[in-house]
């Protein structure tokens, strides 16, 4: 039996990935939502308002665990659509913000890179769509900032699409157009 394709749909904070996501979920896709809005969350219940800033390692290695579980449980999820499993941010999305942040460290790296997607779709900065809340702290420069490190740390091992801004139903097009086309 093969396995499941993993997917990961990444890029600059507030540039549309999750209602991308929510959309190919609704397509009846299997997905792995982002968990850093849910960690965010807990410690600002806590009264820390940005764990990031404050402990960036702490954060990541919180980050990392669960996305390693996401990266496992993928293979255990039976796919009615398709054998895809779509992932809103990955692993190395952790070491792409620490780098960005100059918190970069050699066995963090190592661990993330151990680590393979089959396909990477990025999606770029888009201060038309940009908004700032509760879970995501960063301004639009602050976003921006981190789109090319998000890109390094996926392009060193994997093939990376930059996905075209558009309506949601576009890009969610364009995804499953490429895969089709790709065989992806």
């Amino acid at each position: 039996m093969q396995r499941n394709k993993r997917v990961v749909i990444s890029g600059s904070p507030g540039s549309g990935k999750t209602a991308v996501i929510e959309c190919l979920k609704n397509k009846g896709y299997s997905i792995f939502e982002e968990f850093s809005r849910s960690l965010i969350k807990d410690y600002q219940s806590r009264g820390i308002t940005n764990l990031f800033l404050s402990a960036p390692l702490k954060f990541s290695e919180q980050l990392l665990e669960v996305r390693e579980k996401q990266f496992i449980d993928s293979e255990k999820i039976f796919q009615a659509k398709s054998q895809v499993v779509f992932f809103d941010r990955g692993i190395h999305d952790t070491y792409a913000y620490l780098k960005a942040t100059g918190q970069e460290n050699l066995n963090f790296k190592e661990k993330v890179y151990s680590f393979e997607y089959d396909l990477v779709f990025l999606l770029t900065p888009w201060g038309k769509i940009f908004k700032k809340d509760n879970e995501r702290l960063e301004n639009f420069s602050q976003a921006k900032m981190y789109y090319p490190y998000i890109k390094k740390a996926y392009s060193v091992q994997h093939k990376v699409i930059e996905l075209p801004q558009g309506s949601i139903e576009e890009r969610v097009f364009f995804i499953e157009s490429f895969m089709n086309n790709n065989n992806g």
